[in-house]
């Protein structure tokens, strides 16, 4: 059964929340009476120089170009496709010198009005001109480091008109304020603290608006956010709790899964008007590793509206495993899933 609520969160304040009727079982049947479409792809020719994509775990698009994250590399974090020429090149060098990302950490969005790319290492924050990027240039333009020695941020975080959005280790949902660095707590976790590692999202920022979405690869639950002046409104859509545990020991803390675990959400992207999610669904098969990856591909894309409304259904002709949407062109872009990974393009039907 699905429960949606709307629940105000700030500091101290949380407004009573309402549920509407039962939308299906799970997520796929949430989308029961929505259009699908079948979507036949076209591979994109790229000249990689040497440098040839090898990942691909999640991407976005900004201005003709398309930031691919490729963490597992020794070197750089991510790859920049320039979809004027099909170049590629290595971008985000990793190491401890100057604009240098201290960790594998690949969390990144962009500020469309202002034509800036933030990315972070969960230690600095580094701010690109994407004018500069275009032109090949990979300087950041500025950069600011947050105090996180009692609250920091775990995991992905996203630019919301000046608030950095995401996950805390005490709170589920929160947004920093850059400006004056005053935080806004949201929804404590449910078991507390030490289940952090059990709830953890991956965001996107709404492209103009005080909204961003998150989606939980192994939860059954997506949410809509609006930042407010001193709240946060949540608009939660879920089909059940984590059952992910937490292991604890002296040292360390591992997250510990079932045999009916299964991957959810594994790829946002997003538009003015909507929400693209890749989803599987599948049991997680550890028999091997090439299962394991398998388990997280998937065909299809479902797009909701900003009020988590079903809109539609794309059936791609491949799986892949990440996506990306270039609302201008109207074109999905995907990462096909093989030895070789490339750039694959739709054209999407219909758009609206």
């Amino acid at each position: 059964m699905l429960s949606v609520t709307g629940i105000f969160l700030g500091t101290g304040i949380i407004l009573p929340s309402c549920e509407v009727e039962n939308k299906g079982e799970n997520f796929k049947d949430y989308f029961a009476n929505a259009e699908v479409i079948e979507l036949t792809g076209n591979r994109i020719r790229l000249q990689e120089n040497g440098k040839p994509l090898s990942y691909m775990f999640n991407m976005t698009f900004f201005d003709s170009l398309i930031l691919v994250n490729e963490f597992p590399d020794r070197d750089y974090t991510y790859k920049l496709i320039d979809l004027r020429d099909q170049s590629v090149r290595p971008f985000g060098k990793k190491g401890e010198g100057p604009n240098e990302l201290l960790s594998d950490a690949f969390y990144f969005s962009v500020d469309h009005p202002n034509n800036r790319l933030f990315l972070t290492d969960n230690v600095h924050y580094y701010i690109y001109d994407v004018f500069d990027l275009k032109n090949g240039s990979d300087e950041p333009k500025e950069k600011f480091t947050m105090d996180q020695r009692e609250k920091r941020f775990m995991g992905s975080t996203v630019h919301v008109n000046g608030y950095i959005v995401g996950s805390m280790l005490h709170k589920r949902f929160c947004a920093y304020q850059i400006s004056n660095q005053e935080l806004i707590e949201g929804e404590a976790y449910k078991g507390g603290p030490s289940m952090a590692m059990a709830n953890q999202s991956f965001y996107m920022n709404h492209p103009t608006k005080n909204m961003a979405v998150y989606g939980m690869s192994k939860v059954p639950e997506f949410g809509i956010l609006t930042i407010k002046k001193d709240t946060i409104e949540v608009n939660k859509f879920s089909w059940g709790e984590t059952s992910l545990e937490v292991s604890h020991t002296k040292e360390t803390m591992a997250v510990v899964g079932n045999e009916e675990l299964r991957y959810e959400y594994t790829s946002v992207a997003v538009t003015e008007e909507f929400i693209y999610f890749l989803y599987s669904g599948k049991k997680i098969d550890r028999s091997s590793r090439k299962s394991m990856m398998n388990s997280g591909l998937s065909n299809e894309v479902y797009v909701l509206d900003w009020e988590g409304k079903p809109i539609r259904k794309y059936n791609l002709d491949q799986p892949t495993r990440s996506i990306a949407v270039d609302s201008k062109n109207k074109i999905l872009y995907t990462a096909s899933f093989e030895e070789d990974p490339t750039l694959v393009a739709y054209n999407l039907t219909d758009p609206k």
